[in-house]
């Protein structure tokens, strides 16, 4: 058995326009590195270093990844113990999937440590119990990397998932506003229980037609795809939780005038209020500054200087096609 174990696990976007709870995508950049070592003794212990160590918790009862590792230690080898400690490199409450890559690097770092061979199923299991309300999604893309889709079968029970590999020409740019968030179940409470028949629909044909342009590689099907979500976005600008003053109106405005302009696709990362935009790599090819993207990214940054925010980090990245890996 190894007595340490070093995972890199990627940053998650999820939701992805009309996919909510169904779609996600791993990033290349941000992403975090775990590390796992045995211990005498049962538990989990959580230590954070790195860049958000500070701003995130080290209590083993609400840390994602400690609740994750614990159930599945008691599960699977009740006598044992971990030290997990996490570098955390992933900015929290951004919409970034920061619990869903704890959650995922701690099983996939314990699940090697103890050698334990779980399966793909297993292992997104275990780390979706940590997630509010056991949802797939981040969890999912980070570790298994490229975009994923997953459902939960109320019918016959269990879970399905997929992953597509990203288009080559598909770049991402990640913009992250200083815009609180308190917390991804709050955000989750903006969420209307109900929606109309027209808004279920357009939903199905959106998220359906997206599908399959990701297996086509279709980037402009793709774009027009995910540049609308039908209600969760639209409910969570009105509830404020982009930010005070960005309300449907303000983010479909937006959308709408990036998408004709420079033909960038902006989505709300997970539940926020990070910004992700969606380009084509071979529509991009000049020097950083004179892109459509960085355009778009100026843009972006003036309407939120109007609504009394301001940028506090760009990530220019791509999909990750690789999810956990041993390092």
């Amino acid at each position: 058995m190894e007595m340490v174990v070093r995972v890199r696990v990627p940053a998650s976007s999820a939701n992805l326009g009309p996919g909510y709870d169904v779609f996600s995508v791993a990033l290349e950049n941000p992403h975090l590195e775990v590390y796992a070592e045995a211990v005498e003794g049962e538990g989990v212990k959580i230590v954070n270093i790195g860049e958000y160590a500070g701003e995130v918790t080290d209590d083993p009862e609400r840390h994602a990844g400690a609740r994750a590792a614990h159930k599945l230690l008691s599960d699977r080898m009740p006598s044992k113990g971990v030290l997990i400690r996490v570098n955390v490199s992933i900015p929290p409450r951004k919409g970034l999937g920061l619990s869903g890559a704890e959650a995922a690097g701690a099983v996939y770092a314990v699940n090697h440590l103890y050698k334990l061979g779980l399966t793909a199923n297993e292992l997104i299991q275990y780390a979706a119990y940590a997630e509010p309300g056991g949802h797939l999604d981040n969890v999912t893309a980070s570790l298994l990397g490229g975009f994923t889709i997953s459902m939960r079968d109320s019918l016959l029970g269990g879970m399905a998932f997929k992953t597509l590999r990203p288009p080559d020409d598909l770049g991402l740019t990640v913009i992250i506003p200083d815009v609180h968030k308190t917390s991804t179940e709050d955000a989750r409470k903006a969420v209307p229980d109900q929606v109309s028949r027209q808004q279920l629909v357009e939903a199905v044909a959106r998220s359906s037609l997206a599908t399959a342009s990701l297996a086509l590689s279709d980037v402009d099907l793709l774009f027009r795809c995910v540049l609308y979500d039908p209600y969760v976005e639209l409910a969570r600008a009105d509830a404020g939780v982009y930010g005070h003053g960005v309300d449907r109106h303000a983010l479909l405005t937006e959308k709408l005038e990036l998408y004709k302009r420079y033909h960038v696709v902006e989505t709300i990362s997970g539940a926020g209020p990070s910004r992700l935009l969606w380009y084509k790599l071979s529509e991009n090819s000049g020097g950083a500054g004179t892109r459509p993207v960085d355009r778009a990214v100026e843009m972006i940054g003036e309407n939120l200087a109007s609504a009394g925010y301001k940028i506090s980090r760009i990530y220019h990245t791509r999909p990750s096609a690789m999810g956990c890996q041993l390092y």
